[in-house]
C-alpha cells in the first residue's frame, strides 16, 4: 500500500508541475541530474514494494542514506558502488548516443565482446551470500 501511495504521489506531483515542462529535451548538464534523481526516487519506492513491513522499509531507507561511519557501513560495498556509478554513466551515454544500437550493426566480434562484458557484469552484481527468494512469491 505504501508503494502504491508513493507512486501515486509522484505521479500526482508530475501532473501538478505539468508535463509540458518535461517534454523538451533537457540540457546536457541537467539531464544526468534528472536521471539520477528519478533513479533515486524509484529505488526508494522499490524498498516499500519489497520489504515485508514498514519497520523493515524504514530501516533499509535509513541505512541507504545514513549508513554507518565510513564506506564499510553502507549496504552496498564501495567497489560495487563504483561499479554501479560507472554503469549509470554508461547507461546515460547509451541513452543519449545510442552507441549499443550502432554497435549491433558493426563487427560481430565487437558486439559479442560487449554483450559478454554486460552479462559478466550482471553476474557480478547478482552474486550474494544469501539466497534471495523470487520477488513475487508472496502473490
Amino acid at each position: 500500500m505504501i508503494w502504491g501511495g508513493f507512486h501515486g504521489a509522484l505521479l500526482s506531483l508530475e501532473r501538478i508541475i505539468g508535463r509540458d515542462r518535461f517534454r523538451g529535451a533537457p540540457g546536457a548538464l541537467v539531464y544526468p541530474f534528472r536521471a539520477i534523481f528519478t533513479f533515486a526516487l524509484v529505488c526508494v519506492g522499490w524498498v516499500f514494494f519489497r520489504a515485508t513491513n514498514l519497520a523493515d522499509s524504514l530501516y533499509v531507507i535509513r541505512e541507504m542514506f545514513a549508513g554507518k561511519a565510513g564506506w564499510s557501513g553502507f549496504l552496498i560495498p564501495a567497489w560495487l558502488l563504483c561499479f554501479v556509478g560507472a554503469s549509470l554513466v554508461i547507461a546515460l551515454g547509451e541513452e543519449k548516443s545510442e552507441w549499443l544500437e550502432r554497435l549491433a550493426k558493426g563487427p560481430g566480434w565487437a558486439y559479442a565482446a560487449v554483450i559478454t562484458v554486460l552479462l559478466f557484469s550482471i553476474e557480478l552484481i547478482g552474486v550474494t551470500d544469501k539466497p534471495v527468494p523470487f520477488i513475487y512469491f508472496q502473490f
